[in-house]
Formats: C-alpha cells, sequence, structure tokens
C-alpha cells in the first residue's frame, strides 16, 4: 500500500465520520425545534384572561385580553402593556 492510498483511505475514513456527525446533530436539532414549536402553538391558541404569563424579556403579569395579534397584559403595579401574544413566552404556574 502506498503512502497515496493511506492518505485517501483517511481522508474518506474522515469524511464519512463528519457526516455522520452533521447527521446526527441535525436530527437532535430538527426534534427540539419540533418540540419548541409544538409547545408555542399551544401556548399561544389557549391563551385566556386571568391567566399569569411570563414575556420573553421576564416581564411577568396577568392577561386580561388576548387579540389575535396583541394581548393586554397587567403587571404588578396595576400598569396594563398591550403586547405582541408572541412574546409570551410561558404561563406561570
Amino acid at each position: 500500500m502506498s503512502i497515496w492510498q493511506n492518505i485517501w483511505t483517511t481522508s474518506v475514513v474522515m469524511l464519512v465520520f463528519i457526516v455522520a456527525m452533521l447527521a446526527i446533530y441535525y436530527v437532535f436539532t430538527y426534534r427540539n425545534l419540533k418540540q419548541r414549536r409544538q409547545h408555542f402553538e399551544e401556548l399561544h391558541k389557549n391563551l385566556k384572561p386571568g391567566q399569569k404569563v411570563e414575556l420573553a424579556n421576564g416581564i411577568r403579569g396577568t392577561v386580561r385580553y388576548v387579540g389575535d395579534e396583541e394581548c393586554d397584559i397587567e403587571i404588578k403595579s396595576g400598569a396594563v402593556m398591550t403586547v405582541s401574544r408572541y412574546a409570551i413566552s410561558h404561563l406561570v404556574k
């Protein structure tokens, strides 16, 4: 076996290894992304007045009104903010 055959064989093995690692990464990333998408679809579909929520920036409040694209959120001071319903990251238990 010549040195060029060894180099070629090593290169092919390394290329197969890299492709396999990228495929594994893609599968796990896609699965996680799909779970997140389902979580947010369910969250935004089931928003109701009276629920305690946390926005993506950490502000917590209570939902007072839910529209097609916006929600009114009452915060602790009693002020009511109008925010995009998609800014809500999760429900506070």
